[in-house]
């Protein structure tokens, strides 16, 4: 099988799947439809489109970097000028998640990554307010998509490797990562299968559809070893109650990240392979 890895980080996230009305929520990792959503509109797909090409692929999220949870609420007023329901939308903050899609055509996740490098349309990491902090991170690997994902380096950003390291006495869960994935035809029911309501069909405005697919939650989970550039010096004094957030975190790698961060997950891939 062929995997293409993508690496989702911003400032903010959102990534809703049953949200109604003025109740606006998020799940707690990337969607399927809204990875999908992501790179249709890479491609420069309208709304209206079939999405039958996306049909088959398998999908799998790594949390590499959980964040937390805020929130807004937004006002508004229709054309007469009363005011509107309040709307409270819910989002990810400092959140890092590498997601993994698998499929037999390597060439159509060949294409999927050139968009995502050269996107057509603007991207969001859920909701238009969620812009990523910089170009999207890719690397296709023959693998299995769980192979993939255990395999591939830790895509925190720097700060936040930093504070866990510093901080791994007293939370040493942060040093390892869930890892939920659609189950392939081989699941023998060790892990408990879930439902979402996350099956694109349609993203037309007029009717739009989705159905339900199922995933697991993992009970292996990935032990995270940080990269060598996070042991230089850091002036400033770990605080144990306060781990960083907010601007220059999740923000803060993206652009700056080494063209070879993901090499180690081909090269672990031809170990395997050899082995």
């Amino acid at each position: 099988m062929t995997v293409l890895l993508i690496r989702l980080a911003g400032p903010l996230q959102s990534w809703g799947s049953s949200s109604r009305f003025n109740q606006r929520g998020t799940e707690p990792f990337p969607t399927k439809s809204g990875v999908v959503g992501m790179i249709a509109s890479a491609l420069g797909m309208s709304r209206s489109e079939s999405l039958e090409r996306f049909e088959g692929l398998r999908f799998g999220v790594r949390v590499d970097q959980p964040g937390s949870i805020t929130s807004d609420f937004q006002t508004a007023h229709n054309d007469a000028g009363h005011s509107m329901p309040l709307s409270h939308r819910y989002y990810l903050q400092d959140s890092v998640f590498l997601v993994a899609l698998e499929s037999k055509d390597a060439d159509e996740l060949d294409e999927y990554r050139q968009a995502l490098l050269r996107p057509y349309f603007q991207l969001f990491l859920g909701r238009r307010s969620c812009p990523p902090d910089g170009p999207i991170i890719t690397r296709i690997v023959d693998a299995s998509l769980e192979d993939a994902l255990a395999s591939a380096p830790w895509c925190a950003t720097r700060s936040y490797q930093r504070w866990v390291r510093k901080n791994s006495r007293w939370y040493p869960s942060l040093l390892s990562g869930e890892m939920i994935v659609e189950p392939d035809g081989d699941h023998n029911g060790e892990s408990f299968a879930d439902t979402l309501s996350d099956e694109p069909v349609s993203f037309d405005p007029r009717r739009r559809m989705w159905t339900s697919r199922r995933m697991v939650r993992l009970n292996q989970t990935v032990t995270f070893v940080a990269q060598e550039d996070c042991d230089a010096k850091d002036s400033s004094t770990a605080d144990v109650k306060n781990p960083p957030k907010g601007p220059g975190t999740a923000s803060s790698l993206g652009s700056r990240m080494e063209g070879d961060f993901f090499d180690a997950v081909a090269q672990s891939s031809k170990e395997k392979g050899g082995s």
